[in-house]
C-alpha cells in the first residue's frame, strides 16, 4: 500500500475502509458481473458521501445502468451528483414515454429529449451515449463496446476523487443571516427542507421553536431531526407539543434517536409495551400481572396517550386508565422483594441464587439484568423463563454480544417469535447465515423496509433478499392496498421500489387524487425523474400545491413536467423564487427564456 493511500485510509471512519478496499481494487479493471451486483449493492446502501463520490467519478461503472440508478437513488450522493445524475434517468424516462407517445406527440417529445441531453454535465454525455447504444444494438459476445470509457491509472488521487462537489455559490434569500431576527424568520418562512432541517437541530432554543412552527414542518422532517439532534432539550420541546405527542412515528423516532435522554426514552418505551400489553389482553394470571405492574410504573404524562389509544382503540379500558390515574395521585405503597440483596459490583452474591432468579424472576428489570449476566448458564435459564416476553428479549438484544445473540438465534421458541427475529436481523455482529435464515420468519413490509434502511446492517445478500422480499410483496398487491401501502410507508417505497412504483401509473394517479395527501410523497413524485408526466401534471394541479413553494421548485426542476404545467407554475412565484431557481443548471431551457 502507497503513503499515500494509507493516509488517506486513516481519514475514513473504520466500516467505510472495507468497502474503499473493495472499490479501489477492482476499479483499475472492468468489473465482472458479480462485481457490477456487488457495486450496485454499495451504490444503494453506502452512507459516504465521499465513498459516492468516488463511484459517481468512475465513468466506466456509470456505463453499467443498475449502478448509475443507485447512486441517483440514494439519498447519501451529494446533491450536486445526485442531480446530475437524475437527469441522466430523466432522459431515458423520457426517451422510453417518445416510443409509447402517439405519432402526434412524437416530435415534441424528441425537441423535448434533445434540448435534456444538452443539458447534462459534459462528463456524463459519453455515458449517456453509451447506455443509449447499448439499448438500441446488441452488445458484442465480450460484453464490452468500443465506446467504452478509458479505465483509471494504476495511482490515482483519492483525496481530489472523494472530495465533495463545491456548494453553489450563496443566493441572496440563502445568505448567512447575522441578526437573530433575520434567522428567526427564516426558521419560520423557509421552503428549503434541508436549511429547515439545519433550524431544527440548531442549538439554539429560539430558532428550534421557530422553524416548528413553519408551515412546511411535516412528520418525516421532525423524524430526521430527531435523529440526528444532539440537544436534549430539543426532545422534550417536540414531545411537549401536542401535534407530535401523539404521533406514534414521531414517539418511535423520539425513543430511537441517539441524543434522546434516558429517562424520556424509558418514559416512552414503557407506555408502548402497556399499550402493546392491553391489545394482547390478559388470557393468563401473568399477563395480567404484566399490565398491572406497568401501569404502577407509567409516569404521570403518559397518561394522556395511553387515554388517547384507549379511546381509539378500547373503549371499554377507559375505566381501567382512569382507576390506575387516580390511584397514581394517592401514595404508593412499597413493594417488597425476597430476592437476594446485590452486592457492590452489581452482581447476585452467588451462582446460585442468580440460577433461582433467572428461572423464578416475573419483573422486567429483574429480567434483564439476569439476561447480562456474565455467566453464560444463567443467561441460558434466562431464555426459558416463563415471564420473560418477546419484547424484553428484543430490547435486550442490542446489548448482548455475538455469542448470546447467535444463541438466541438458535433457540427453538425464540428464533420463530417475529419481533425477536427481526431485532436480531439488526444485530450488528449476527453472521450472514444466521441473519438469512431469521429473514425467513420475518413477514410484511415494515421488517424488510427497516432491513433496507438501517446502515448498520453490512450483510449485503440480507439487504438483496430483503428488497426481493418487498418487490414481491408489492407486485402481488391490488392498487388500494398498493395506495396504503405507500402513504404509510412515508414514501420509502418509492425509494427501494423506483421502477415497480413510478411505472405503476394507474396507482401513483389514484393516489395524487387524494386532497389530504401528505406532500412530502407529493415532494418526492415531483422530484423523481422516473415520475410519468401524466401524474406530474396531476401533482401541479393539486391543493397542497399552493402551500409548498419547494413541490413547485422540484416540478420546475423537473424536465418531465409538461411545458403547459410548468409555465402556469412559473407564474404563481415570487420575483425572489424565480431569481433562485434561474440560478440552478437545471432548470429547463424554456422556463429560463420566461426568466
Amino acid at each position: 500500500m502507497t503513503e499515500a493511500k494509507g493516509a488517506f485510509l486513516a481519514s475514513l471512519a473504520e466500516p467505510d475502509r472495507i468497502h474503499f478496499r473493495h472499490l479501489a481494487l477492482i476499479r483499475p479493471q472492468l468489473p465482472s458481473e458479480s462485481q457490477v451486483y456487488m457495486l450496485e449493492g454499495l451504490a444503494r446502501s453506502l452512507a459516504s458521501p465521499r465513498l459516492l463520490t468516488l463511484m459517481a467519478r468512475t465513468p466506466h461503472w456509470l456505463s453499467h445502468w443498475p449502478i448509475l440508478l443507485g447512486l441517483a437513488e440514494n439519498e447519501a450522493t451529494p446533491e450536486a451528483i445526485r442531480r446530475d445524475l437524475e437527469m441522466v434517468v430523466s432522459l431515458f424516462g423520457q426517451m422510453r414515454e417518445m416510443d409509447q407517445a402517439p405519432p402526434a406527440e412524437k416530435e415534441d417529445r424528441s425537441e423535448a429529449v434533445k434540448v435534456l441531453y444538452s443539458q447534462l454535465n459534459p462528463e456524463l454525455k459519453p455515458v449517456a451515449k453509451l447506455l443509449a447504444k447499448q439499448i438500441a444494438k446488441t452488445v458484442s459476445a465480450t460484453g464490452t463496446t468500443m465506446e467504452l470509457p478509458p479505465l483509471p491509472g494504476e495511482e490515482p488521487d483519492w483525496e481530489t476523487l472523494t472530495a465533495l462537489p463545491e456548494a453553489p455559490p450563496p443566493q441572496a434569500s440563502m445568505q448567512i443571516l447575522h441578526k437573530k431576527e433575520d434567522r428567526l424568520a427564516r426558521a419560520q418562512q423557509t421552503a428549503q427542507p434541508d436549511e429547515l432541517l439545519g433550524f431544527l437541530v440548531d442549538a439554539d432554543a429560539d430558532l428550534r421553536m421557530a422553524a416548528l412552527q413553519n408551515p412546511l414542518i411535516s412528520e418525516d422532517l421532525v423524524c430526521r431531526a430527531l435523529s440526528q439532534s444532539p440537544v436534549p432539550e430539543f426532545f422534550e420541546e417536540v414531545y411537549a407539543e401536542a401535534r407530535w405527542y401523539f404521533r406514534e412515528p414521531v414517539r418511535e423516532a423520539i425513543r430511537e434517536a441517539p441524543g434522546c435522554p434516558a429517562e424520556l426514552s424509558r418514559r416512552l418505551a414503557l407506555s408502548g409495551h402497556l399499550v402493546t400489553a392491553l391489545e394482547r389482553g390478559a388470557p393468563t394470571a401473568a399477563a395480567l400481572r404484566r399490565i398491572v405492574s406497568l401501569f404502577t410504573e407509567l409516569e404521570e404524562g403518559e397518561y394522556q396517550f395511553v387515554t388517547y389509544w384507549a379511546k381509539r382503540q378500547s373503549p371499554h379500558l377507559l375505566r381501567v386508565v382512569k382507576y390506575f390515574y387516580d390511584r397514581l395521585l394517592r401514595q404508593r405503597s412499597g413493594l417488597s422483594t425476597a430476592l437476594p440483596e446485590r452486592g457492590e459490583d452489581g452482581r447476585w452474591a452467588s451462582l446460585e441464587e442468580r440460577v433461582f432468579l433467572a428461572t423464578q424472576a416475573t419483573q422486567e428489570d429483574q429480567i434483564i439484568q439476569v439476561l447480562k449476566d456474565p455467566d453464560p448458564q444463567v443467561f441460558r435459564l434466562a431464555l426459558e423463563n416463563p415471564a420473560l416476553t418477546s419484547r424484553m428479549l428484543a430490547s435486550t438484544l442490542p446489548a448482548l454480544d455475538r455469542n448470546r445473540a447467535e444463541a438466541v438465534a438458535a433457540h427453538a421458541a425464540w428464533q420463530a417469535d417475529p419481533l425477536v427475529a427481526e431485532s436480531l436481523v439488526h444485530h450488528p455482529h449476527l453472521t450472514e447465515g444466521t441473519a438469512l435464515r431469521l429473514l425467513a420468519n420475518l413477514s410484511g413490509l415494515k421488517p424488510a423496509i427497516e432491513i433496507l434502511r438501517d446502515p448498520r446492517l453490512q450483510h449485503l445478500e440480507v439487504k438483496r433478499r430483503a428488497l426481493e422480499t418487498l418487490r414481491t410483496l408489492y407486485l402481488a398487491m391490488d392498487v388500494s392496498e398498493r395506495i396504503t401501502a405507500l402513504r404509510t410507508s412515508g414514501g420509502e417505497l418509492m425509494r427501494h421500489l423506483p421502477q415497480e412504483v413510478l411505472q405503476d401509473e394507474e396507482t401513483l394517479r389514484r393516489m395524487v387524487s387524494d386532497r389530504q395527501l401528505d406532500p412530502g410523497i407529493l415532494l418526492r413524485l415531483a422530484r423523481n425523474k422516473l415520475t410519468p408526466r401524466a401524474v406530474l401534471e396531476q401533482i401541479a394541479s393539486h391543493p397542497v400545491l399552493m402551500a409548498h413553494a419547494a413541490i413547485m421548485s422540484e416540478l420546475l426542476l423537473n424536465p418531465k413536467t409538461p411545458r403547459e404545467a410548468s409555465v402556469r407554475i412559473w407564474g404563481l412565484l415570487s420575483e425572489a423564487e424565480q431569481q433562485q431557481l434561474l440560478r440552478s443548471p437545471h432548470l429547463p431551457a424554456t422556463l429560463r427564456t420566461l426568466g
